[in-house]
């Protein structure tokens, strides 16, 4: 029995490869491609059976088609001499199909900005629909997200959310968990490090899905420096980096021919929200903006709190120390220096990106902002309470809503108590959520959109 070819997907031989499978390493194609909390799968690994081809996923096969049609016969009618089939002609047609391949899924992405691939990731009649692309972020780095569309239409278009990671991001569906007792020092030691120190929560993915069921569109995508999209040799984290990447990530969508002309909404979490303020100010296109689980306070003292908290006021006291000498000397005290529960905060070569961290101030962001801003907390969030949402509304300057979820919902709005819906998709583990105030925020993003 010949070897499967390597070039080709292990599921669907006519089909090009596109990735390879992390858990059994097999080829797959676009239509195979799972995204999980640990990186692709194939669809075999994870158990998520094959959707029927869509409109989309079947237009784009019958272009690459159509692109590979054979070529017209030499000047003259006359076939090129020698008219036998030659053992190269294989080779050679396989090649020119992959650059076919390749040329067909530039032009289908030719209105979304400078991304490479494009693959539906799931598809049915009157269901919403996730393509896969990718965009590219300050410095050239290419960033993975995926365009959740609701059900439209063909040529119809969709109002859209741009969803904006934040502190901990995991990859373009999850967070760390906010798990006590160091739920932002591990979100923090995660994205520094990147490693994973607690499990993963679906918070966007979750997002994306409530609102693709309420007719809204949205784009999440990767965190630069977390492991789908490590850092090159020598480059450093930088929080402007992240900022330009929102704002490409922001052109994208705006270009979409699924959104068109349609308003935008920008929504950040924890950090991001600091970042959705930025990219938001002066733009015209964005019609408001939503923050979760952002706090009011410079984040520095937000972080050093909550050690406090956690593990004791000597602790707390330790971190606002490392804190004064890295904002006064630019350099992180030697690790040596720290109580252990600190030595991975003040990572080795990271001291611009902790100062301008440490130093983020929400206050100072909402006051430049000229549309209506949404902010969303947890009702058992022990780092954003209600003196940081009425601090922040104080500043707000056209006009402001707060919104508490459940007594028991985290900083990522997740549940500790029985009773509520379950999300257990492919892509994520099983998490509890708040989806009353899921409702709640996806309407006041409709109503943003009908203003």
């Amino acid at each position: 029995m010949a070897a499967a070819d390597p070039t080709r997907c292990a599921y669907h031989r006519r089909r090009p490869k596109v990735t390879t499978c992390g858990t059994c390493g097999n080829p797959i194609c676009a239509e195979c491609i799972v995204h999980t909390g640990v990186g692709v799968k194939c669809r075999r690994c994870t158990g998520v059976k094959s959707a029927a081809p869509s409109r989309a996923a079947k237009s784009e096969r019958e272009l690459v088609t159509a692109s590979a049609a054979p070529a017209p016969a030499a000047a003259g009618g006359r076939a090129p001499a020698g008219g036998g089939r030659k053992p190269w002609a294989v080779p050679l047609v396989g090649a020119g199909v992959v650059v076919l391949l390749v040329a067909a899924f530039g032009l289908l992405s030719r209105d979304s900005g400078p991304s490479t691939t494009e693959a539906v990731e799931s598809a049915g009649a009157g269901e919403p629909t996730e393509r896969v692309t990718e965009f590219i972020g300050a410095g050239g780095q290419r960033i993975g997200g995926t365009l959740t569309l609701p059900a439209l239409d063909e040529g119809g278009t969709a109002p859209a959310v741009l969803i904006i990671p934040g502190l901990g991001a995991i990859d373009r569906n999850s967070l760390v968990a906010a798990n006590p007792p160091d739920a932002l020092r591990d979100a923090l030691v995660s994205s520094i490090g990147p490693s994973g120190l607690s499990s993963a929560d679906p918070l966007y993915k979750d997002l994306s899905e409530s609102l693709a069921n309420a007719g809204v569109a949205s784009f999440r995508y990767e965190k630069r420096g977390t492991k789908p999209i490590p850092l090159k040799d020598g480059q450093k984290l930088s929080f402007d980096d992240e900022v330009a990447d929102a704002r490409a990530a922001l052109d994208l969508l705006g270009k979409r021919a699924e959104v068109g002309t349609a308003p935008i909404v920008v929504l950040g979490h924890d950090t991001g929200g600091v970042v959705a303020m930025r990219i938001a100010a002066g733009n015209t296109r964005v019609k408001a903006v939503v923050v979760v689980s952002t706090p009011a306070r410079p984040y520095g003292e937000v972080l050093a709190t909550d050690m406090a908290r956690a593990r004791g006021p000597a602790v707390g006291d330790a971190f606002r120390a490392a804190m004064a000498t890295l904002a006064s000397t630019g350099t992180a005290p030697p690790a040596d220096t720290l109580p252990d529960i600190l030595r991975p905060v003040f990572s080795p070569g990271q001291d611009a990106y902790l100062k301008s961290l440490f130093a983020l101030d929400a206050t100072a962001e909402v006051g430049k902002l000229s549309v209506p801003v949404l902010q969303v907390r947890g009702g058992a969030d022990p780092a954003v309470t209600a003196a940081d949402t009425d601090k922040l509304s104080a500043s707000v300057r056209l006009s402001g809503q707060v919104m508490v979820a459940s007594s028991q919902a985290d900083h990522n709005l997740a549940l500790a108590g029985p009773g509520h819906e379950h999300s257990n998709t492919a892509t994520a583990p099983t998490v509890q959520r708040d989806t009353d105030t899921r409702s709640a925020l996806t309407a006041w993003v409709k109503t943003q959109f009908a203003g």
